[in-house]
């Protein structure tokens, strides 16, 4: 028995050493993916409101990544990977529900809606963020609480909010882009959108559910958190290189640069809005 369990022990910590190293690897191509979407959103291309949440979107995922490169090394950066996770998640449902709002009230979106709604957004969400991961800090060091309360209760309440909304997102974007959209109008920004929150719902969120399962239930099942970070980790790493295929020519140039391709993507929406016609002069949409 004794040496069975050794096997075992062995097998493990081969699982665990294969899972991190492809973390490893992961990490450092979604470093180069994101660090070029920052790059060119904040240096090369005019800051419009949608291209606000892409860029902390790219922010979110850079920085998720890092924590997990930190979080290898020490344990202490557990509350900076959870502000981090979080703040995707929270970052893609607005993105999810900014372009739902898009496609089902079009008008509404183009003239009445806040100029700076999406800064204001995307700090709320960083605050917020930031509030969820000095509570989880401040029970693990100060209280005593129940493990599933101190370690997953945050994945509870971000769970809640954003698997409903974006799964409804996903479901109207998906019948938009397949069944309703013009194959040559706003394709290119919605299918990038759509497919970002597909890769999350099949990649990232089932880390809410395995903490959550694991806390209540008791189980330890060795690589199988390692797996969950990897998927999470591939979906950070994935979306830069969703907007640069998904923005490229058919056909094109293949040394195509991806300033002009990111753009392409980026600026579908605002091709829409002159193709609908001039701007909107709603004095309302300038009160905030």
């Amino acid at each position: 028995i004794s040496s069975n369990d050794q096997g075992d022990s062995h097998y493990n910590t081969f699982v665990v050493f294969i899972l991190n190293v492809f973390i490893l690897v992961t990490c450092c191509v979604g470093f180069l993916g994101n660090g070029t979407v920052i790059w060119l959103l904040v240096f090369h291309i005019r800051r419009k409101p949608f291209t606000t949440y892409i860029l902390n979107l790219a922010v979110a995922d850079f920085a998720f990544l890092l924590s997990l490169e930190i979080y290898a090394f020490t344990h202490i950066a557990f509350c900076l990977l959870s502000f981090t996770y979080n703040t995707g998640q929270l970052l893609l449902t607005a993105i999810s529900i900014d372009r739902c709002l898009s496609v089902l009230f079009p008008i509404w979106h183009r003239c009445v809606r806040p100029t700076h709604l999406s800064t204001t957004v995307c700090a709320l969400i960083w605050v917020l963020s930031c509030l969820l991961g000095v509570m989880l800090y401040i029970l693990e060091n100060y209280y005593t609480f129940p493990y599933w309360l101190s370690e997953t209760g945050q994945y509870v309440l971000t769970g809640l909010l954003c698997l409903p909304l974006m799964t409804i997102s996903t479901v109207i974007l998906f019948i938009k882009v397949c069944f309703k959209s013009h194959p040559r109008k706003r394709g290119r920004l919605l299918t990038v959108i759509l497919l970002t929150l597909l890769f999350f719902l099949v990649l990232a969120f089932p880390l809410n559910a395995l903490l959550l399962v694991l806390s209540f239930v008791g189980l330890n099942i060795p690589g199988l958190f390692h797996y969950a970070i990897l998927c999470a980790s591939l979906n950070s790493c994935m979306n830069p290189y969703l907007y640069f295929l998904v923005g490229r020519r058919k056909g094109g140039q293949s040394r195509e640069s991806l300033l002009a391709i990111l753009q392409r993507v980026l600026n579908e929406e605002e091709n829409g809005r002159q193709e609908m016609g001039p701007p909107c002069s709603n004095p309302l949409r300038n009160l905030s």
